[in-house]
């Protein structure tokens, strides 16, 4: 028991972050689409070291990030809605034509898909203060021990993998009945659904103005 249960509340866990990832999610559907599988698992894999490096912190240092983020939190939602609105804005006005080829070289180096993901993860101060409350309600309320801790986040990662890259393969197989318009069609989709996040993001500093 002392082992079926991080696994069993890890596996619930990474199946609801991954369906709440958001911007995340399209930007996965999107790039599978248009660069192919692997750049697409190259933004899940920045994804997956910013919540680690989040983990990290929510485990180890949970009592000092939450006395201290308050003092970060403007700084944190003007920086993510200035990114999100530039992708937003860029995918709304972004044509291009349908030609995957995941062997040609591309003008953009992998490196950066797996910056573009730790980005899009990291810019809601929302997700380490999940991570947070999800560090501490296993500690409490569960009272896991140290090495059921590291299990239960261990299984949380590596569901949120398996999730994404199914959305990955899924995604991938739409691109032989998607044609250009249905393509920039999908742009603009994304592009308002990030923008859309980006204002949920800056509205506190908006309405902390007035």
């Amino acid at each position: 028991m002392e082992i079926l249960e991080p696994i069993w509340k890890g596996l619930i866990t990474g199946v609801m972050f991954t369906l709440t990832f958001g911007t995340v999610f399209f930007s996965l559907i999107q790039t599978s689409i248009k660069r192919g599988h692997r750049k697409s698992l190259y933004i899940a894999t920045g994804v997956l070291f910013s919540d680690a490096i989040y983990i990290s912190i929510a485990v180890f240092g949970s009592t000092f990030i939450t006395s201290k983020i308050e003092h970060y939190d403007h700084i944190i939602r003007i920086i993510g809605f200035s990114f999100l609105a530039f992708l937003g804005i860029r995918s709304i006005l972004k044509h291009e034509k349908i030609k995957v080829d995941e062997n040609q070289s591309s003008e953009k180096k992998d490196i950066l898909y797996v910056m573009k993901g730790i980005m899009l993860n990291s810019i809601n101060p929302m997700t380490l203060l999940a991570w947070i409350g999800i560090a501490t309600y296993v500690q409490t309320v569960n009272q896991f021990n140290f090495d059921q801790v590291l299990l239960f986040f261990a299984v949380v990662l590596g569901m949120m993998f398996t999730c994404m890259f199914g959305i990955v393969y899924s995604a991938g197989k739409l691109r032989d009945i998607l044609s250009e318009r249905n393509l920039h069609r999908l742009n603009i989709f994304s592009g308002i659904i990030f923008i859309i996040f980006a204002i949920v993001i800056i509205f506190p500093v908006v309405m902390g103005l007035f």
